[in-house]
Parts: structure tokens; sequence; C-alpha cells
């Protein structure tokens, strides 16, 4: 397949990216329902007086349905970027890359449907125990890790795209180690690290956008 087109798909996919997880903040701001409030572990108890602040239920299911759709737009961006990178970056780097990013789609799924479970039992009175969260708090982690190995290998691939592909990939380092201090901060206090993480990331799919119309750009001159 020719660069204009992976490029041209490559903008549509970080743009809509983009305009998802832009939606998911107005909405989490607006109704104060998020998932992040399932990914540490709590008490089934703490649990349920979450889901009983009014608009919550609404906000997360809305947040949810929001990060499926993202999981989808993210996770095709970075398989046609690995293809727009075939002939860039080493096949073994890039296939771990993808690999990495694959599993972080497939764990954000998971998460997803597995705090809807919990939800669903909560409201119904089925029986929950406190594993549950605990086992989501481990699938959260990883997923998040595995992110920052990937961005970290995909990142190689966007400093041969000049100087705004070097500030993409400083941007997704940037992400890295707010990511980490996460994992390793008191959830209480790691609020504004969640907010830089979400801002680094987002900001990565709006400059690909542009630097990906800018790449399809160029080759339609140049093929004039």
């Amino acid at each position: 397949m020719q660069s204009r087109p992976l490029d041209r798909t490559l903008a549509i996919l970080a743009t809509l990216a983009a305009l998802t997880v832009a939606i998911m903040v107005v909405g989490i701001l607006t109704t104060r329902g998020s998932q992040d409030f399932f990914q540490s572990a709590r008490s089934v108890e703490a649990y349920a007086a979450y889901l009983g602040t009014p608009l919550v239920p609404f906000g997360l299911r809305l947040n949810l349905g929001l990060d499926n759709l993202f999981m989808i737009f993210y996770g095709a961006f970075f398989i046609v970027l690995a293809a727009r990178l075939r002939m860039i970056l080493d096949p073994y780097l890039l296939g771990t890359a993808l690999a990495s990013m694959m599993l972080t789609v497939i764990l954000d799924c998971v998460e997803n449907h597995h705090i809807m479970t919990m939800v669903h039992a909560i409201q119904n009175g089925l029986p929950l125990s406190p594993a549950d969260g605990e086992l989501q708090m481990i699938a959260s982690q990883v997923k998040f890790h595995a992110s920052y190995l990937a961005v970290l290998l995909f990142s190689f691939g966007f400093l041969q795209f000049g100087r705004l592909g070097r500030t993409i990939a400083l941007v997704l380092w940037c992400y890295i180690p707010f990511g980490i201090l996460i994992s390793v901060t008191p959830m209480e206090q790691a609020k504004t690290l969640v907010l830089g993480r979400t801002i680094f990331f987002v900001f990565a799919f709006i400059l690909s956008a542009v630097l990906f119309a800018s790449q399809a750009q160029n080759h339609a001159r140049n093929s004039q």
C-alpha cells in the first residue's frame, strides 16, 4: 500500500481518537462518572456509594461507551502506523511495539467489560468480593505499562518525520514517566498525574493528525 492513503487514514484516525477523548473529558467533568474510580482496589461499599452519587451511573456508562469507541480508533491507528513504519523501523522492534499495543487494547477491553460487570452486580444485589477490585487494579496497571512500552518503541519511528515527528516522540516520552509515577503514588494523590498522562496521550494524537495530514498533502503535490 502506498504511503499517501496510509497517511490520510492515520490523520483521520488520530483526529477521531483525540475527539473521542475530548468528549469523554467533558462527560467526566459534567457527571463526575469515570472508570478511573474502578481502576483502583476499593471496598464494595465504596463502589456502591460512588454509584449512588447523582449522574455518576449515567456518566460511567457514557465514559465506558466512549472508551470502547476510543479503543477501536487508537487500536486501528497503531495498526496502520505499523504498516506505515514497516520500511523505517526494524521488523522485530515494530512487531514488539504492535504486539504491546494490541495487548493494551485487549486489556482495555477486558477492563471496561469487567467494570460493567461489577456495576451490574452492585446495582442488582449480586455478590461482589474485594478481589474483583484488586484484580481490576492489576489488569489496569498492566494495560498502561504495555502502552508505555509500545509508545516508546513507536516513538523511534516518529523521530524519522522531521521536527514535528520529534515533537511527537518527546510528547510520548513525557507520557511514560507520568504513568510510572501514577503506579507508585497513593491513588488520592495521583489525580494531577492522571490528568497529565491523559493530556500527553491526547496531544500526541492531535500532533499526529497534523503530521500525517501534512504528509498526505506533500505526497499529493509530489505526484502532480
